[in-house]
């Protein structure tokens, strides 16, 4: 916790963020061992370690001002670097609304299904009692039962 007070105070937002490093090329013998290229070094101040005393800075009334000397305190400007990507923008503006859960999202749909389906309910189970009412077998004889099978419709209802 020292070490980060440490580098917060000689670095400020600088230690929060994670740094694009040239490295040198190894030369051993007039032969590139390995050549020069960009690597990325992690913060100074882990978000963890962060976000620690960003809180004891709440707690302590400390937060808005930070003391360079005594290493007490938040700078409020920190708070973006350290969750930059809280708030996602998107390519053609704006902010992304959250996505939710799909029951959430189509919530209104439903309900407006439900009660279009509760207007037609009674129409439908009319309609539903006079097709199965058609389709019952009236002439339960043999006679009738025997030209029912005759013509491949199955035995029929008992």
């Amino acid at each position: 916790m020292r070490a980060a007070l440490r580098h917060l105070c000689q670095h400020g937002e600088n230690a929060l963020k994670s740094q694009k490093v040239v490295t040198e090329a190894v030369v051993i013998k007039n032969h590139i061992a390995k050549p020069a290229r960009e690597v990325w070094r992690r913060p100074k101040v882990s978000k963890r370690v962060a976000n620690v005393i960003r809180k004891n800075a709440i707690k302590n009334g400390t937060y808005g001002s930070f003391c360079d000397k005594t290493g007490t305190g938040w700078n409020a400007e920190w708070d973006l670097v350290l969750q930059q990507h809280r708030h996602e923008v998107t390519r053609f503006g704006g902010m992304k609304p959250s996505k939710k859960t799909s029951r959430e999202r189509n919530r209104e749909e439903r309900a407006l299904k439900l009660e279009q389906n509760l207007e037609k309910r009674l129409e439908l189970i009319e309609e539903y009692y006079t097709e199965k009412e058609a389709s019952r077998v009236k002439d339960k004889g043999f006679e009738a039962r025997m030209k029912r099978m005759a013509k491949g419709g199955g035995p029929g209802p008992r």
